[in-house]
């Protein structure tokens, strides 16, 4: 069995959007090394791990450029979904950090007994029938049944409501680089959302997934910048803001001139 244009594709995008996610998760990460602020160390992990639904299709379509099928059903589906609990408390740890302390540790309780209910399930299916799991369409391709798409959006909805949250404390600031980070923030968890359900909820076709893994790829980006903001970000868009700021000035300035 060879590639099909749609599983180039798919693997191909699939790829890409990983490597940028663990691109971007280590450069984050490595501050924690130079600042020893947690935080860096927190957030650098939870989008590694966030990623890893897609690391199953990206692992199977390297295998299959070499072996035309990929890899099993049961790595497929251990690869892409064994770290999505542990992404959800590393964030949540990383949440509680600012927001809601003193309920630090009944917070991570009850995800972690939540997390470790979707571990136990998940494997007790893996061995007695995967295809309770799901079906791939070997290699890249895969659709996921209720129990797995259930747990899937709620720790989707769990990391974008408490993603809102924390981006709003910056979006309070007076200081404009720190607003601008809770802008890209909250674009970060749009936009990871809704690549995330677009993957999860319909059928794709070759333009479909390039336009979901970009949207993908736009989260990352906006993520890095939201907890980093590097200077050719905040040199264009803080810029971007100044010019308009100036322009709607000028203008006032250029309706008085007219009306005396």
């Amino acid at each position: 069995m060879s590639l099909n244009p749609l599983d180039i594709v798919n693997g191909v995008c699939s790829l890409v959007f990983v490597t940028i996610s663990l691109l971007v998760g280590v450069i984050i990460l490595s501050r924690y090394f130079k600042y020893k602020e947690r935080i860096y160390l927190l957030v650098g992990m939870t989008w590694i791990f966030i990623s890893c639904p897609w690391w199953s299709s990206s692992i199977s379509f390297l295998v299959a450029l070499f072996n035309s099928v990929g890899i099993s059903p049961e790595a497929y589906f251990t690869i892409g979904n064994i770290f999505v609990p542990f992404a959800i408390i590393v964030w949540l740890m990383a949440f509680t950090e600012f927001l809601y302390t003193e309920k630090r540790k009944l917070i991570l309780l009850v995800f972690s007994l939540y997390g470790s209910i979707f571990e136990i399930l998940f494997f007790t299916f893996l061995f007695v029938k995967p295809k309770l799991i799901g079906e791939l369409n070997p290699p890249v391709d895969v659709r996921y049944n209720s129990f797995i798409m259930i747990f899937l959006i709620s720790f989707l909805v769990i990391v974008v409501f408490t993603g809102f949250l924390f981006a709003n404390l910056s979006l309070k600031s007076k200081d404009p680089e720190v607003k601008l980070k809770g802008k890209l923030l909250v674009v970060a968890y749009i936009t990871f959302s809704v690549g995330s359900l677009l993957d999860l909820a319909i059928p794709l076709n070759e333009i479909a997934i390039i336009i979901t893994r970009l949207i993908l790829i736009i989260s990352a980006i906006c993520w890095y910048g939201g907890f980093l903001l590097p200077k050719f970000m905040k040199k264009y868009l803080l810029r971007t803001k100044e010019n308009d700021l100036v322009e709607i000035k000028f203008k006032k300035i250029g309706d008085k001139t007219s009306n005396t």
